[in-house]
């Protein structure tokens, strides 16, 4: 029997930790290296970091775990919903990469963020489907 959820072999508080990472040095890296001047740059570091320090707080305080995953489930619908921005100027008829940097960070965005609610939303699914499981097998609610 699996005891948890997991995805890429990761359960829903590394995949938030995970992503959380990727996404604050993929901001930061895109601002750094692209000589951006502008703050909207560092949009996926400001993503990121929030769903890095919940993800972390999930795994230290096992007793909060359910509260602090459901606001890393908020955070990465709020990450995904904001990538979609992506394909604004494709249905404009204009070109999404006419800001290749931009184009890009948003698509982090929507991949990160999905794949990152897609844990969570298994993760919660997974545990309710278990929810007062014992050894002698499920209970009946």
């Amino acid at each position: 029997m699996q005891q948890e959820f997991s995805i890429f072999g990761l359960n829903a508080e590394k995949m938030a930790i995970g992503a959380g990472f990727f996404l604050v040095v993929w901001g930061c890296s895109v601002s750094v290296l692209g000589g951006s001047q502008s703050i909207t740059s560092f949009i996926p570091t400001f993503l990121g970091a929030p769903l890095l320090f919940f993800g972390y707080m999930a795994r230290a305080q096992p007793n909060r775990r359910t509260l602090w995953m459901h606001i890393v489930a908020l955070i990465t619908l709020l990450t995904f919903l904001g990538g979609l921005d992506f394909f604004r100027p494709i249905f404009a008829g204009q070109n999404p990469f006419s800001n290749p940097l931009a184009a890009l960070s948003k698509l982090m965005l929507v991949c990160v963020g999905g794949v990152a609610l897609f844990s969570c939303i298994g993760s919660f699914v997974w545990a309710r489907k278990n929810k007062g499981e014992s050894s002698d097998g499920p209970t009946e609610d």
